[in-house]
């Protein structure tokens, strides 16, 4: 059998807020074309460690590798040149920007001219023309690409922002409660996107969720996390609902 690439490794992670350890020593490792979920009850350290391994907290130990190299994440620009996109509960889509925009947000393609260089002026028309061709890629039909983000249900929003993870080269996805104040429908949409993303372009996932019954449609493995402690790490097929929330709780 061969043997799984590692794409992502985290070796004893501290992250200490005063003298709160909200997150002591974990290890963990995420396989490529992987779904890894990571769960625990609130102040278990599951946000801490997403924001950690995507630089908007600076770690106080540990060591983070990718692809077997030893990286220095201490900024959100750092992560995403290593490849890492985290797809926020916050979203991070401006309501009443168009979806192009948003895609762009921060990383404007400017004209390819003279007035692009010097007074920077955006090549809408491609940007455009670039986020008509993602959402049909990713399977996200809009009936106007112009129309603003606060326009669209949370699906397509939250589509929006995955596909965005997407375009960016993104191989590694970090997602915070992906399918949180959906609608069934619409959460299914979500969960059926990241399984197609996970399927279509072989990037590894970490998603952050309380929904245990999602963890068990969606991931392969279970990290449990409890006072900041790894306290689980199993195969989906080889666990049980009962035995996760056990692990999360420290009831037997």
């Amino acid at each position: 059998m061969e043997e799984r690439k590692v794409v992502m490794e985290v070796k004893d992670l501290c992250k200490y807020f005063g003298g709160v350890k909200a997150i002591d020593k974990i290890n963990m490792k995420l396989y490529e074309g992987e779904i890894v979920a990571i769960v625990g009850d609130n102040g278990a350290g599951k946000s801490t460690i997403i924001k950690t391994i995507s630089g908007v907290y600076k770690k106080n130990s540990g060591e983070i590798y990718i692809d077997g190299e030893k990286v220095s994440i201490n900024k959100p620009t750092d992560a995403r040149m290593y490849g890492i996109e985290t797809v926020y509960q916050e979203q991070g889509l401006i309501s009443n920007f168009d979806a192009a925009t948003n895609v762009f947000l921060g990383r404007e393609k400017l004209q390819d001219n003279i007035f692009g260089k010097l007074i920077r002026i955006m090549d809408n028309n491609y940007m455009r023309k670039e986020a008509v061709n993602l959402l049909k890629r990713i399977g996200i039909k809009l009936k106007d690409i112009n129309s603003e983000i606060k326009n669209l249900s949370g699906g397509q929003r939250q589509s929006i922002v995955v596909g965005k993870a997407i375009y960016w080269g993104g191989k590694i996805l970090i997602f915070d409660e992906p399918t949180n104040n959906l609608g069934a429908k619409q959460e299914k949409k979500v969960m059926d996107l990241i399984k197609k993303i996970r399927n279509e372009y072989n990037v590894s996932i970490i998603i952050i969720t309380h929904n245990i019954k999602h963890v068990f449609e969606l991931v392969d493995r279970i990290i449990v996390l409890r006072n900041g402690k790894k306290v689980g790490d199993i195969i989906k097929d080889k666990t049980n609902p009962n035995e996760i929330v056990s692990m999360i709780t420290g009831i037997a």
